[in-house]
């Protein structure tokens, strides 16, 4: 079993922590972590359970504290998230390796999830990010809901919104099971905006694994249930109230590890819920919307000719993806009703590969994968595409402490199935799909530098660069309703910064900095980038007690996308204070937003204010 976990971690990073040691970080359920190729590692965050401060309303709340990662789109509980200004639908978020694809035009991510139920996750960055194919052009988020053998029991309650958490899990040998509970009402902006960010979910895992001759088998299933979800927005109450009365999901997953250094899996994601918006005066409309992502893995560990390889074979099919649209629609003397369908079919095939080998004190790593796409649907004609990627990464050592990065790779993201086909009210607005769309193809490079000065102190830095064509823009046009074009080129270059240094073996402070350009082909600003930021985390421990302190300042911004607006600079302090009760059990206060700062959570013109200043009381005990 050893050798099978080394070998689905070979490419793992290793993190050092306040006493130097080496900490080799193992994710059993994402075996493609294998194929991630060496750049990847170079520029890889590693979510932190030390930062208690988060508001956790979804995982997106934690993503934030990574360099690299910022949020995007209007806010709430469908909160999305951008790597590096690649956001929508061109980055891939897993959970336990199975893709998270829900259609969304803000893009997908896994708020129908209890962040309390996923105890692992990083932040794949760079262009090696291609082997995981479409929809991972900019990045990867990929989550884990493996956690260690106990019986935990934890809860929450939080002012302005009256939110209640409450989180069981119990793993013991083979078997896990789990269960959360969240529910808010509405939150309060600082200037007493009612925010629309009420909901109620339940959530829960089962697990199990089974040793048999030769091999190791493992059986999943994560279900998910929400109700009365709230959609911020900036437009919310005067103008336009959306909102999700039901969503409901189901991930199920049977995983084979064998003893010669193969996985296999199959995995199956049931996914249906309805999304309502009423535009005061002029429209009335719900979406419904139901659909299943199937798909397998194979992945191979070969030695050719001295070489250590991994080849593999990935299938994910889109089977029954049905968006129905029905509203009323206001003219001067009625309401007239509108009515319509999308009925849509995805087929993806692919084999991909790696190879890594060293010469002198160079390691390099190439890999390569071929995609193969069929889109059918009734309203339309089949669309196919095949598209093969390559990735280059090499590493050298410039001495004992310090290692340099560089990563070429290309990508591609072929249009979803939405962007193409689908017409309806949303949220946003009427949507038309272009079935015209071609797929966006991208090359890109980063050169990273990691530095450990000494003992207390480490460095790391990346300065990357992407050429995009064919680059998806959404728009509006004459008529007043929203549609996609391709772009024939854009660009994106930035930088991030990261120094860490661990003080007297109890303190440890984060300073990181990341700014960010990108244009298209008329010289104007692309959506979602990144605002400069600058931040401070500090970490704290003294006996039994340990505290948290983030500062982050994020600089005015006045250059904007075309479907953004400009945002005056902010601060957000957090602050956080933990006591270790007993052996088991543990208590503590968290304070967002201290300083009752008012601002937006991204540029996005949509975008709502974020809550106002609010106390979370936590506990957790462990059996």
């Amino acid at each position: 079993m050893k050798m099978i976990l080394s070998f689905l971690c070979a490419s793992a990073p290793f993190l050092v922590n306040a006493h130097d040691e080496k900490l080799e970080v193992i994710e059993v359920l994402a075996p493609k972590e294998s194929l991630a190729i060496a750049s990847a590692n170079h520029t890889s965050a590693y979510l932190d359970e030390r930062f208690t401060f988060s508001l956790n309303r979804t995982i997106a709340d934690q993503l934030t504290n990574l360099s690299g990662v910022s949020l995007n789109g209007q806010g709430g509980q469908f909160q999305s998230y951008a790597i590096r200004g690649f956001s929508r639908g061109r980055i891939r978020t897993e959970i336990d390796g199975i893709p998270i694809i829900t259609d969304r035009r803000a893009g997908n991510s896994a708020s129908f999830i209890a962040p309390s139920l996923l105890n692992l996750g990083h932040v794949i960055k760079g262009p090696s990010s291609a082997l995981y194919g479409s929809q991972a052009m900019g990045g990867v988020v990929s989550l884990s809901s493996e956690m260690s053998n106990q019986t935990q029991v934890a809860g929450s309650v939080q002012s302005n919104n009256q939110g209640v958490n409450f989180t069981f899990k119990h793993q013991k040998n083979d078997f896990t099971s789990a269960l959360a509970y969240q529910h808010a009402n509405n939150d309060l902006a600082p200037n007493d905006d009612v925010l629309n960010t009420q909901f109620e979910r339940a959530s829960g895992l089962v697990r199990y694994k089974t040793q048999h001759q030769g091999f190791t088998a493992t059986y999943s299933w994560l279900p998910s249930y929400g109700k009365s979800i709230g959609k911020s927005n900036i437009k919310y109450p005067i103008e336009q109230i959306s909102d999700y009365p039901e969503e409901i999901h189901s991930l199920t997953q049977v995983q084979l590890t064998g003893e010669e250094n193969w996985v296999a899996k199959l995995y199956h994601h049931y996914q249906n819920w309805d999304s309502r918006t009423t535009r005061l005066e002029r429209y009335d409309g719900l979406s419904q919307y139901q659909g299943h992502t199937l798909g397998g893995q194979w992945l191979q560990q070969v030695t050719v000719q001295g070489l250590e390889s991994h080849w593999g074979i990935d299938w994910l099919s889109r089977k029954g993806v049905k968006i129905t649209s029905d509203y009323l629609v206001a003219d001067e003397f009625e309401l007239s009703p509108l009515s319509n369908e999308m009925n849509a079919e995805e087929d993806n095939f692919a084999v991909y590969g790696k190879t890594h080998w060293q010469w002198g004190r160079v390691d390099f790593d190439l890999g390569l994968r071929y995609d193969w796409i069929r889109q059918q649907s009734e309203q339309s004609e089949d669309a196919t595409d095949g598209r093969l990627n390559a990735s280059f990464a090499a590493m050298l050592p410039l001495s004992e402490t310090v290692g340099l990065g560089l990563d070429i790779g290309t990508g591609f993201r072929y249009p979803t199935l939405s962007e193409r086909l689908f017409y309806g009210q949303t949220p946003r607005g009427l949507i038309v799909g272009n079935q015209a769309l071609d797929p966006e193809t991208s090359v890109g490079s980063q050169v990273s530098l990691n530095w450990h000065v000494s003992d207390e102190v480490s460095v790391y830095g990346a300065i990357y660069h992407y050429d995009l064509d064919n680059y998806i823009d959404r728009y509006e046009t004459e008529l007043g309703y929203l549609t996609y074009q391709n772009l024939n080129t854009a660009q994106i270059s930035g930088f991030e910064a990261e120094l860490r240094w661990y003080a007297g073996g109890r303190f440890e402070h984060i300073f990181s900095y990341q700014q960010q350009s990108g244009e298209d082909t008329h010289q104007q600003r692309l959506d979602d980038l990144h605002p400069r930021e600058l931040s401070w985390t500090m970490l704290v421990h003294f006996d039994n007690w340990s505290f948290s302190n983030a500062y982050r300042h994020t600089f005015n911004t006045d250059d904007v996308g075309g479907s953004e607006l400009e945002r005056d600079a902010f601060i957000v302090w957090d602050m956080s204070v933990e006591h270790q009760l007993t052996e088991k059990q543990s208590v503590s206060v968290a304070i967002n937003n201290l300083t009752d700062e008012t601002y937006y959570g991204s540029l996005d013109e949509d975008a709502a204010l974020q809550p106002e200043r609010s106390v979370k009381l936590s506990t957790s005990i462990q059996f």
